[in-house]
């Protein structure tokens, strides 16, 4: 089967081929981490940490990957936020430890990445809205972005790329003076638009793109369950 040429490669593949040694995957990787930055610092908030720790605590283990401090990832990980997922739960145990040992005056053990132990079934629920909700916003920045020169129809529009109430698309068409067809016409193209924007979003994050739709599936049952 073809790849879509903007399936081919994603930034995930990217780091994977080369296990992020080379120039290009550091900079899949960076991009992989700037997506899940408000993820990784909603997380650590729900462990109890106030905002500017979380934020320090989300930058140090940012660097920590960069660097790759924290294993290279492997053939056949599959999605990235499941890799990061592990790799933050390890982060936050071995910094733990670390404590510990330092306040003992001993030497902390690094914990192996494969060992996921930690990780509940309520830490991924979490961490996945986050990730969903992070994938919208950033889409839907996009798509504002690539309507710069119309700001004021998408501002119209905008209620009806979300799942509420979006109003009368009557009214919506006297505010742009436009026909209620072109406004329907006008909508479903955006709407059209935000899904291509996603399922981009979402492709960046996996080794294989036939598992983008799944991850598409999953992001949409994940943020409509909030």
């Amino acid at each position: 089967m073809t790849t879509p040429p903007h399936f081919n490669p994603t930034r995930w593949t990217l780091v994977l081929r080369a296990r992020g040694e080379d120039g290009e995957a550091k900079a899949a990787l960076s991009d992989l981490c700037s997506i899940y930055y408000a993820p990784v610092v909603s997380f650590l908030r729900r462990e109890g940490r106030g905002e500017d720790e979380a934020r320090e605590s989300a930058h140090g283990f940012f660097e920590s990957v960069l660097a790759g401090g924290l294993g290279a990832p492997e053939p056949g990980r599959g999605r990235f936020r499941s890799y990061l997922l592990g790799a933050l739960k390890h982060h936050l145990i071995n910094q733990r430890a670390a404590s510990v040992a330092g306040k003992r005056g001993g030497g902390a053990e690094h914990l192996e990445l494969d060992d996921r132990s930690a990780i509940s079934m309520d830490d991924r629920l979490a961490f996945d809205r986050e990730w969903a909700l992070a994938v919208i916003a950033r889409s839907l920045a996009t798509l504002e972005a690539e309507q710069a020169d119309k700001p004021e129809r998408f501002l119209t529009l905008k209620p009806w790329l979300g799942s509420g109430e979006a109003g009368s698309q009557a009214d919506a068409a006297r505010a742009l003076g436009l026909s209620e067809t072109a406004v329907k016409v006008a909508i479903h193209r955006l709407r059209a638009r935000f899904r291509e924007i996603i399922r981009t979003e979402i492709a960046a994050t996996v080794d294989d793109p036939a598992e983008a739709a799944d991850e598409l599936r999953h992001l949409i049952a994940i943020a409509s369950a909030g």
